[in-house]
């Protein structure tokens, strides 16, 4: 009797196990499966000897509810210490790190440490009622209307998208409510400068850059942002200091993107235009 159970033992088990959809290895093929069928994407961020991330892996993501929940993302396992461009980016800053991103790789949130079956599903869910990454953030700015990490995160989505009045204002509001937040305010006011350089008034990018610069003497970006306030000087027609500015920051610069924009200025400072 027991060895004619055996068979359908076995199959009930495989049918459970393999009903559920398996992780990817790969975060490109992961966002291009996302943008294609439209979902967010879950991505779980491990380390080898981390103990809480093998209690994530194993007990708390096959439970049944938390795993009928995730098979509306697409979902991918990658071990961090591999990917040190990826933790950057997403400023992940230990294990285990569950990350949530849309097709584009835009940041969506994130829950860091080991999360309870409760975290997944209340974070989870959140997500999956809307439809898009602006309409998500949208809720979440309903819910903290002080917070400038939101709207630093809309005005990046409305950059990407080309909608710089949207941008600047994000960023503006962003840089307003920042208060002792310094990275992000810094963040937030070097990217609201790229919106006016790209849309309105010159002027408006030049003063901008000057008052960026003054604030943020000693910033990591105080090369890149010298070199743009070079730049808008030249477009609002003050070609003199604009010379003066680029000629003075051309040996710092680093990047051939960089170098390029610097020659072809002043080649057409040269030239009178």
């Amino acid at each position: 009797m027991v060895r004619k159970f055996l068979p359908v033992f076995f199959l009930l088990c495989t049918s459970a196990v393999f009903s559920e959809s398996p992780w990817g290895s790969s975060i490109q093929k992961g966002l291009e499966t996302a943008k294609q069928d439209k979902k967010f994407i879950i991505v779980d961020v491990f380390a080898d000897w981390c103990t809480y991330c093998l209690v994530l892996e194993k007990e708390i993501f096959p439970d049944p509810e938390v795993s009928r929940v995730l098979e509306s993302f697409v979902k991918v396992r990658l071990d961090g210490e591999e990917f040190p461009n990826l933790r950057k980016k997403y400023n992940i800053e230990g294990y285990p790190t569950i990350l949530f991103l849309d097709g584009d790789g835009n940041y969506v949130t994130k829950i860091s440490g080991l999360a309870t079956k409760e975290d997944i599903l209340g974070v989870s869910k959140r997500i999956l009622q809307e439809p898009n990454l602006e309409s998500y953030l949208k809720t979440e700015l309903r819910r903290n209307t002080n917070s400038p990490d939101i709207h630093f995160r809309l005005g990046l989505l409305y950059f990407q998208n080309k909608e710089f009045e949207k941008a600047e204002q994000q960023f503006s509001d962003a840089v307003q409510k920042s208060k002792n937040q310094t990275i992000l305010k810094e963040n937030a006011h070097f990217n609201l400068n790229l919106v006016r350089s790209i849309h309105g008034p010159k002027e408006s990018a030049v003063k901008s850059w000057k008052e960026f610069l003054d604030i943020y003497p000693t910033s990591s970006r105080k090369t890149t942002a010298k070199l743009y306030y070079g730049l808008t000087l030249k477009d609002a027609g003050e070609s003199k200091l604009a010379k003066v500015v680029l000629m003075e920051i051309k040996p710092q610069l680093t990047t051939e993107t960089d170098k390029s924009m610097c020659n072809e200025a002043l080649s057409e400072i040269e030239r009178g235009f």
